[in-house]
């Protein structure tokens, strides 16, 4: 049987865009593995022992039933390089815990993380959707591998614009961050294009 994950920011108390992340989780189940009773993440979650200011990741494996629920401290993964992989076929429309193929892709490379090219089209990092600061907006590419909470949270607060973004655009961009749900736009570290090879 098919697992999937969902990772949640738990912090101050609260859990971060949960109405997005129980969308995802209950239409994930019902595409993939026919499940159509729908799941209130608001009253299955625990709440974790910890220091209620840290921030954490609750991380949720599940598949037609729950698998594992864990609190996990987070922190952000410094990065000082980025390079541009080309990827035609790879997918991940849904949040599956088999995440082999971007292992593969950044097994092939020094660099401490991607950025997946589709069809000329810059999409996702291994783990992250992006932002790129042009000097007065942040877009996002609109093709992505996967939609990300943040990214539709942000997108729906009008924080960030959504265009085709292609390598050769780089040029017109000044930075850009990874965002996903345990980085929002103001955590995300804000990281200069040129690192991009």
């Amino acid at each position: 049987m098919s697992l999937f994950i969902e990772t949640i920011c738990y912090q101050n108390g609260e859990f971060r865009n949960l109405e997005l992340h129980q969308n995802r989780l209950n239409k994930t189940r019902f595409k993939c593995l026919g499940m159509d009773d729908e799941w209130n993440l608001a009253s299955i979650l625990p709440m974790p022992e910890t220091d209620l200011a840290e921030k954490q990741k609750c991380r949720i494996v599940y598949g037609e039933d729950f698998e594992s629920i864990e609190f996990l401290p987070y922190q952000i993964r410094p990065i000082h390089s980025v390079r541009l992989v080309e990827h035609n076929s790879i997918e991940y429309k849904y949040k599956s815990l088999d995440r082999s193929q971007f292992e593969l892709l950044k097994d092939s490379v020094a660099e401490d993380e991607i950025i997946i090219v589709q069809k000329g089209q810059i999409t996702d990092t291994s783990y992250s959707n992006l932002v790129f600061f042009d000097g007065e907006n942040w877009v996002t590419p609109s093709r992505y591998l996967l939609n990300g909470t943040m990214r539709q949270a942000l997108l729906r607060e009008g924080k960030i614009l959504e265009e085709e973004i292609n390598p050769k655009d780089f040029n017109k961009f000044l930075s850009f961050k990874l965002i996903n749900a345990m980085m929002n736009l103001e955590e995300s570290p804000e990281l200069d294009i040129s690192i991009i090879c």
